[in-house]
């Protein structure tokens, strides 16, 4: 009760007020002018015409047109309003001028560094072992224009969030030069104090230390003036996208990344956020199966970059790119794999939907097995379809989704996808000991991507995320062995058993018109 009080009361709470407010005038003006003025009414008709030809024009998908026409053809001046202001993410001049500097400024350490020869070396390496590979990792890199290709280093996959916090905790143990720690949720408990008390200790030496977390998702979990804290005792912690009462696209543009780099040497990414539920340290939804990958290499670099593009943005600051993006001396141990650290997010910083397109190019691509584990199954048309046509063609596709959810209305969303996939062959499984958070892909034993996107809008089209796609390394084989093993745990959907009740089925209708906005 205490908490729910302190939500009400608090910062964020109030924002919300006032956007409520400001959208309420907004509606009220669209309607009122149109009604009062025929120059009003006119000036609505074209803007409304104009927001048309614009969607009709726009190369995005398919169900997001359909969801702004109906908005659209609903209430058309009001509609094409909220159109021009939540339809892309607006910067403004000095945030687009400060972008395009920074990004010139990675692309100058970069040259510096060599990393582009390096992709390119290894580009060519991977090519001659297999084409389509190479093919998905160039498309990759044509869609991020921050990532790079590396050789894998050593790859370490984690089943469980406690093994992978354990592994965690002694990497930042032995860091001599920066840790960087980047969450969608942080939250004060036993595995943030376990990771607190050493992060101090090491700012206390000299080590540099940064955390960047999500204002939105640690708005119940942290103090308001958590950050300021700890720049008070030298640990340079800042909130990304810090919310305040105005009414503007980027507030549902978050930063769903997780990400641990240490000294350019070590990283890991994957489901688990800075929680204790992450680790069953506090049981919520039974069980909590979550787990990640360790990068031990050059390519710990990459999540460096990806951290420091966002870290940058936020603070308004250039990092030292040429120091933190050299090449740290090779490392005999190699299984002969390739990675890339790649980001997705929202425009303009990404330009395609990195995510998504790899995705796709996974499963257009697969030719014996395709083993996906997912919190959320709301996928677009495109991803259905790849997925469907996967099945059709006699490619074994499962996937495994959560018995017991963490909302309840995203898990009718969930469960309304089964019907049409398993019809063309897709086995879907749900993990009955609790949760599963776990965001995991592997095909053919020679791909496989770890990181933290779900299927779903949200990690698709409007979230900052991150992830691993790994080529030819042996740790795919363990991805694959570490799904069969929660398979094990889980129990396959029927048709049957993936019907609606005709409530669920009356909100899912609702939510399907949305669920591209939201």
């Amino acid at each position: 009760m205490r908490k729910f009080f302190k939500i009400i009361f608090s910062r964020y709470t109030v924002c919300a007020v006032f956007i409520l407010i400001e959208l309420a005038i907004m509606a009220v003006l669209s309607f009122v002018a149109s009604e009062i003025s025929g120059a009003f009414a006119l000036i609505g008709r074209v803007i409304s015409l104009a927001v048309f030809v614009s969607l009709i024009n726009k190369d995005t998908n398919p169900e997001f047109k359909l969801t702004w026409l109906a908005i659209a053809a609903i209430s058309p001046v009001f509609g094409s309003v909220l159109y021009l202001v939540f339809s892309s993410r607006q910067m403004t001049v000095s945030e687009k001028g400060f972008l395009s500097n920074l990004f010139c400024r990675i692309r100058e350490a970069k040259n510096g560094c060599k990393t582009h020869e390096r992709t390119a070396a290894a580009l060519d390496a991977l090519s001659k072992e297999s084409f389509s590979l190479a093919g998905r990792a160039y498309s990759v890199l044509g869609d991020d224009p921050l990532a790079e290709l590396y050789p894998s280093g050593v790859l370490s996959y984690y089943r469980t969030g406690e093994d992978m916090y354990s592994a965690m905790l002694s990497a930042i143990e032995q860091a001599k030069s920066y840790i960087f720690l980047e969450y969608f949720i942080i939250e004060e408990g036993e595995m943030w104090q376990g990771i607190y008390d050493v992060l101090v200790r090491k700012a206390e030496k000299g080590v540099d230390v940064r955390i960047l977390y999500d204002d939105i998702g640690t708005m119940s979990t942290l103090p308001q003036d958590f950050d300021k804290k700890l720049r008070r005792i030298g640990i340079k912690c800042y909130r990304f996208a810090k919310i305040t009462p105005a009414l503007k696209s980027s507030h549902n543009n978050r930063d769903h990344r997780k990400i641990c780099v240490v000294d350019g040497e070590i990283a890991f990414t994957g489901g688990m956020n800075v929680a204790d539920e992450y680790v069953n340290k506090k049981r919520r939804f039974g069980n909590w199966k979550d787990g990640g990958i360790g990068v031990r290499g050059g390519a710990a670099r990459g999540f460096a970059c990806l951290f420091l593009s966002l870290y940058d943005m936020t603070v308004r600051a250039f990092s030292d790119y040429d120091s933190f993006l050299a090449a740290p001396e090779e490392s005999a141990e190699w299984n002969g794999g390739y990675v890339i650290p790649f980001g997705s997010g929202p425009q303009p910083m990404y330009s395609e939907p990195v995510g998504k397109n790899a995705l796709i190019g996974i499963i257009g691509a697969a030719e014996r097995y395709l083993y996906v584990t997912t919190p959320y199954l709301i996928v677009d048309y495109d991803l259905t379809e790849a997925l469907r046509r996967a099945a059709r063609r006699g490619v074994d596709v499962r996937i495994i989704t959560p018995a017991i959810p963490d909302k309840k209305m995203i898990k009718i969303m969930t469960k309304s996808s089964y019907p049409y996939l398993i019809r063309a062959g897709v086995r879907i499984f749900e993990y009955t000991p609790g949760f599963i958070h776990e965001k995991c892909v592997v095909c053919d034993d020679t791909v496989a991507m770890v990181g933290t996107i779900n299927l779903d809008y949200r990690s698709l089209v409007h979230h900052f995320e991150d992830a691993l796609l790994i080529f030819r390394d042996p740790v795919i084989e363990d991805i694959r062995n570490g799904f069969l093993e929660t398979e094990g745990k889980s129990v396959a959907i029927s048709g049957e058993a993936a019907k609606l009740s005709f409530s669920e089925k009356a909100l899912r209708n609702v939510m399907r018109i949305i669920a591209p906005l939201l």
